[in-house]
């Protein structure tokens, strides 16, 4: 199976160095990149032509967010058509480099079309150790990008304050795997061919986000297989814009095997069976800009749900295989 990874972080906060150090691994065969920037000048995609012969594709003058996603589609689908041709096997991991100022939810939106390709969808994320604290007060986009990864890389550590960053980034978002790595080459094996996927509680108390919640969400014992459903469309259609980010399983009344669910805002993928998840509590982890506890329990009062502050992945705790 091909892996889509979106590269997502801030303006400058070393997305293009991340991917630069990974193609110079042995590891990175089979790669593609996609490079999406906002300008004519084509700065990122020269500077990772320097790698080698990657195969890359260059989206320009606008952002993959909003203008450009049916381009994307059709650049997918070129890429994965074009390696079949040439008899290869298929490309191991697609990479997209999105620009500074992009939010990965309607980039993944935007991949809908591609779902007979049966991509692996990953967001892995960098953040400034410089500059996180000070992006995250100004740009919601910083929020929104490291709700929705899955792995976060914090970069500059040698220049600022990794604590500090990796509190802020924790408060947003305390189920992602963290990457806080000094050496170069092995901080971009970490981001690229992260361990098996887990959840356990962060290694340290996040601290609170001033305009970030993070809540747990489980079900009255009433609720029917469809009332959960119901739910999960009410929590998108209650939160629209101000939904991050859903983690969490899902019970099938009368069904061993739980549910995992997920979902970076409103989109949400097929939930899937996970066998290793037999003992996991039931329950969803809900990532939300600027909507509080009393808020979204007012909002999703006609569901069968009750909602709770967020006190860490212990709950959760499993290693899906």
């Amino acid at each position: 199976m091909t892996a889509f990874i979106l590269l997502a972080g801030f303006l400058g906060s070393g997305k293009t160095a991340l991917l630069v150090d990974w193609l110079s691994l042995p590891e990175a065969a089979d790669t593609a990149v996609i490079v999406n920037e906002a300008g004519e000048i084509n700065v990122d995609g020269a500077i990772l032509a320097e790698g080698g012969s990657v195969p890359m594709t260059m989206l320009t003058n606008g952002c993959v967010c909003c203008s450009l996603t049916s381009d994307l589609v059709f650049t997918i689908r070129a890429l994965v058509d074009a390696r079949e041709a040439s008899g290869l096997p298929p490309f191991r991991r697609i990479v997209l480099e999105g620009s500074g100022l992009s939010r990965p939810g309607p980039i993944l939106r935007s991949l809908a079309p591609l779902a007979p390709l049966r991509l692996a969808v990953q967001v892995v994320a960098t953040c400034d150790a410089t500059r996180l604290v000070q992006q995250s007060a100004e740009f919601d986009e910083v929020a929104a990008q490291l709700a929705a990864a899955g792995t976060i890389v914090v970069t500059k550590t040698d220049l600022g304050d990794p604590a500090a960053a990796l509190e802020l980034a924790r408060s947003v978002n305390p189920l992602a795997q963290y990457v806080v790595e000094p050496d170069r080459l092995a901080r971009a094996r970490a981001a690229f061919l992260p361990a098996p996927p887990g959840w356990g509680a962060p290694e340290a108390p996040a601290g609170r986000h001033p305009r970030i919640s993070v809540l747990r969400l489980t079900f009255t014992e009433a609720a029917s297989w469809d009332d959960r459903l119901d739910a999960m469309e009410d929590l998108a259609a209650f939160c629209g814009e101000r939904l991050l980010r859903v983690k969490g399983f899902l019970r099938r009344p009368g069904v061993e095997v739980p549910l995992l669910v997920q979902a970076v805002g409103t989109l949400f993928a097929p939930p899937s069976p996970i066998p290793a998840a037999r003992g996991a509590a039931e329950g969803l982890v809900v990532i939300a800009r600027d909507l509080g506890l009393v808020e979204l329990q007012a909002g999703l009062a006609a569901s069968p749900v009750r909602i709770a502050a967020f006190e860490g992945a212990s709950a959760l705790a499993c290693t899906p295989a």
